[in-house]
């Protein structure tokens, strides 16, 4: 027996597109407050691809004008600096899914409505969906950790060769050793190699020696920002500039755990800093250095098992299917992100959508897909096609304790 049975893209189909979902969905998000439309956002949207055709988005970054110039009387005809643009595509890919009621006996069974459930659900995955993504993204590490090889929105990168750190320090502030692998680093002293104030100063002293040099994001004020605001990328007024740093939970106890008077004890006297009730201030835990730290528990980590599984370290096979990079037996590696301006590249293609159809006559379904792509921002040279490094992410790997 053959079905009959219409696409989601049918004209026959109910398609309703839902403004609503959208709306639910990106204030709940936890980065959205790093998101805007420009290169002094630490995560740039951009959503030309939305109102035309095409899988690819092209964002740019200025090169700045090195020349020393000319002094008095001096003649600039022979003298002119070029002006160079570097770029980064980003690929857009979709991700759905849908929601379907197993029948009308299955809903008179409960209280529950399938349609306002199915908007409640959808928009917690689709949440969910993105913001593990950009986590995924900004550690440097594939689609598999994030949901599957299938499913490729991560346009994977990971971190380039001086825009990541192994090593730490202990409680009283000493910088231990710096490796060059997770298995060198969880072969070391563990008491040595733990996240601490002293290391994010040294990480900070990296992003501004680095070329390119790291800039702050721009923090806004969002007291009074509506979710249109969000969703709209519209100009609030900017509180100053800062570095954007995800720690796991147990690199904050690390740093609750330092001694000594320049530590954590000087942090938690600076920690109320909180500015105007953005939420990127009222998120964090503290204040350091021109340092916002915010704990957050999508940071990602890895335990060694005497194995090579992708649970044991963070660098994957060509394949995707084994790590090359195994921390220790039972030693633990969280790995640190901080962001700059222009950190992350968003490019939309579609936003969510809201699709609702029937199967065996009258069984509804719910489904909501999108088209986006995240990529860790990675410039051109100008006049070239090859990537330099990483433009405004730096990880560290440091040892974790666990409770």
């Amino acid at each position: 027996m053959a079905d009959t049975s219409y696409a989601f893209t049918d004209p026959r189909a109910q398609t309703v597109w839902s403004k609503h979902l959208f709306d639910y969905a990106m204030p709940n998000i936890m980065l959205s407050a790093l998101m805007g439309q420009s290169s002094n956002d630490f995560i740039h949207v951009d959503k030309d691809l939305t109102k035309k055709p095409g899988g690819d988005v092209v964002f740019k970054a200025r090169e700045r004008l090195s020349g020393a110039g000319v002094g008095d009387d001096g003649d600039t005809t022979n003298n002119a600096q070029q002006i160079k643009r570097r770029n980064c595509s980003v690929q857009i890919h979709e991700h759905a899914t849908r929601t379907q009621s197993a029948g009308a006996f299955s809903e008179q069974m409960t209280d529950s409505k399938f349609r306002e459930d199915s908007k409640l659900e959808l928009g917690d995955w689709i949440t969910e969906a993105i913001e593990n993504n950009l986590a995924t993204c900004a550690a440097g590490l594939y689609n598999e950790n994030a949901t599957s090889g299938d499913i490729q929105v991560i346009n994977e990168s990971y971190p380039t060769s001086s825009r990541i750190y192994y090593g730490g320090q202990n409680a009283d502030g000493t910088l231990g050793t710096a490796y060059t692998t997770d298995a060198l680093l969880t072969a070391g002293t563990q008491a040595n190699n733990l996240c601490g104030t002293k290391l994010l100063e040294l990480i900070k002293r990296k992003a501004l020696t680095a070329q390119p040099r790291f800039t702050g994001g721009r923090v806004q004020d969002l007291s009074k920002a509506t979710p249109n605001d969000i969703r709209t990328g519209a100009g609030l007024p900017q509180v100053g500039r800062f570095f954007i740093v995800f720690l796991h939970p147990l690199q904050i106890k690390a740093i609750r755990a330092e001694t000594g008077t320049t530590g954590w004890k000087q942090a938690t006297a600076e920690a109320q800093v909180r500015g105007n009730l953005n939420p990127i201030f009222s998120g964090a835990a503290f204040m350091w250095d021109g340092m916002i730290i915010w704990e957050y528990d999508r940071v990602p980590y890895r335990t060694g098992a005497a194995g090579t599984t992708l649970a044991e370290g963070f660098l994957l096979n060509a394949g995707r299917t084994a790590t090359t990079d195994a921390c220790a037996n039972a030693r633990s590696v969280a790995r640190g992100i901080l962001l700059g301006a222009q950190a992350i590249l968003f490019a939309w293609g579609q936003f969510p959508g809201w699709y609702e159809d029937y199967y065996d006559v009258n069984k509804p379904i719910v489904k909501t897909d999108m088209l986006y792509g995240v990529k860790r921002a990675n410039f051109n040279p100008h006049g070239t096609e090859v990537a330099a490094q990483d433009e405004a992410i730096y990880n560290f790997d440091t040892e974790i304790i666990t409770d």
